[in-house]
């Protein structure tokens, strides 16, 4: 048996912190009921008499991961990482995405959320995930319109419905198989904003 890492001090907000990082990737690793709050602790270098303290259940703990993903703040697209501006394409927000090892866990998350959605704990942060996620989205549609780079004679809520399938079908490509192929929704994407452009 391999010997626990010794706990280390820390202030209230960085061990807070340190159980959240723990637990994302816990989570997003074994789903609710295989990550244990034992595993959790340990890996964040405290006692589950610790993790409690800052959260009263597993559930609350998963709702406090939901929202530290920055899903429930302001549609302002380059607030969230899954949007960082509102001038880049989203072709190209989808090929670093798919670049970035985050993803993977980012994905897993939201589908463990989204098979909680039911759960009255964690089902409003679901719902207010999904509207923001679709908020920054929609802003990212619409700024491009206003600069001539999108057709606006498209309602940007259809254009948003789009793009947000061709995000989350992408990443659970990726996550299911990593063979390259989720690299075709970054050609659908740019077929799509040709088709899109002004003139066409």
């Amino acid at each position: 048996m391999t010997a626990a890492p010794p706990r280390t001090r820390m202030a209230g907000p960085e061990r807070r912190q340190a159980i959240l990082a723990a637990a994302r990737e816990q989570f997003a690793l074994h789903g609710f009921h295989g990550a244990g709050t034992a595993a959790i602790a340990r890996a964040a270098v405290c006692s589950e008499a610790v993790l409690y303290r800052h959260f009263p259940s597993k559930k609350a703990l998963l709702a406090a991961v939901l929202e530290q993903e920055g899903w429930s703040g302001p549609p302002d697209a380059s607030a969230h990482s899954l949007l960082p501006s509102s001038a880049v394409s989203l072709p190209d927000l989808l090929t670093a995405r798919l670049a970035d090892p985050d993803t993977r866990i980012t994905t897993r998350v939201i589908l463990l959320a989204i098979s909680l959605s039911d759960d009255p704990e964690i089902g409003p942060t679901v719902v207010r995930a999904f509207a923001t996620v679709r908020a920054r989205i929609r802003a990212v549609i619409e700024a491009a319109q206003a600069d001539g780079r999108l057709r606006s004679d498209v309602d940007p809520e259809l254009l948003t419905w789009m793009w947000h399938g061709l995000l989350l079908v992408a990443a659970l490509r990726q996550i299911i198989s990593d063979d390259g192929s989720a690299g075709e929704a970054v050609e659908a994407a740019r077929v799509l904003e040709e088709l899109l452009r002004p003139g066409r």
